[in-house]
């Protein structure tokens, strides 16, 4: 059985643990004949179990944000942001950072408008379906992606690769990035998480040094390959935004740790 297979096994036994005992608590309180606060109960109980069991509301929450909705609209959803940052790339965006437990959403705006978004994995199973593409950290960028990319990565204030595609007449021209950020959560489908994070790290510094001091870009070609054959993203935006714009949204180590107080 594979990973995902039992992954998703253990998620069905503890679904159906949770409504025996939603029914059982719900069938002794009626036989009390308190049906009122057993309604109450019951609702509770659920809730409680969708919010902290699955990622349900969170999926849903997100997948309710599109390109071209108003600024305003997306705060109904998700509230005032924790953190509102500038572009110095282009003065007239703005990114809204919205830093939840389980992951950090980040809208990119201008003109009261959504321009982007993007979503970040803070747990290792959260894993919500990219806009016209697999589940977030399902497969590698390699094996899901199209054949041109542009690319971005870093070694100093944040360890991190991305790389963006842009899908085209049918999709608006939109653009879908993905990518590795050091803080981000390693997938559940990694079987070693600390061996892979430090190795795709290893990677992006030699890839670092490559396309800094040495003039063979076959062998930094080659080094991308390698390491986008590795990656399984934990991070991913659409935008109809530049690739250096996505990348500067990301917020720094020290940011993140500055506002995750981690």
């Amino acid at each position: 059985m594979s990973a995902n297979n039992e992954d998703q096994v253990k998620s069905i036994s503890t679904w159906k643990k949770a409504q025996s005992t939603v029914v059982m608590v719900a069938a002794i309180m009626i036989s009390l004949g308190q049906w009122g606060d057993t309604k109450d109960v019951a609702i509770s109980a659920y809730t409680s179990f969708i919010e902290n069991f699955t990622h349900k509301l969170q999926y849903n929450q997100i997948e309710k944000i599109n390109i071209g909705n108003s600024t305003s609209y997306a705060k109904s959803l998700f509230g005032e942001p924790n953190v509102i940052k500038r572009s110095k790339i282009d003065t007239d965006i703005e990114f809204y950072y919205y830093i939840e437990k389980k992951f950090i959403f980040t809208i990119m705006t201008s003109d009261r408008r959504v321009d982007g978004y993007s979503v970040l994995s803070r747990v290792e199973d959260f894993s919500p379906q990219i806009p016209f593409s697999e589940s977030l950290g399902q497969t590698t960028i390699s094996a899901a992606s199209l054949n041109d990319f542009q690319y971005s990565f870093d070694a100093g204030n944040l360890v991190y690769y991305l790389e963006s595609q842009n899908l085209g007449k049918n999709k608006m021209y939109l653009s879908v990035s993905k990518g590795f950020i050091e803080y981000a959560a390693i997938p559940i489908s990694i079987e070693n998480p600390m061996l892979y994070s430090s190795s795709v790290k290893a990677k992006i510094l030699s890839i670092d040094s490559l396309a800094t001091f040495s003039e063979n870009k076959n062998k930094l070609k080659s080094e991308i390959e390698e390491l986008r054959k590795k990656i399984q993203p934990n991070y991913y935006a659409i935008t109809e935004l530049k690739n250096n714009v996505i990348a500067e949204s990301l917020l720094t180590r020290f940011e993140y740790q500055t506002f995750t107080k981690s």
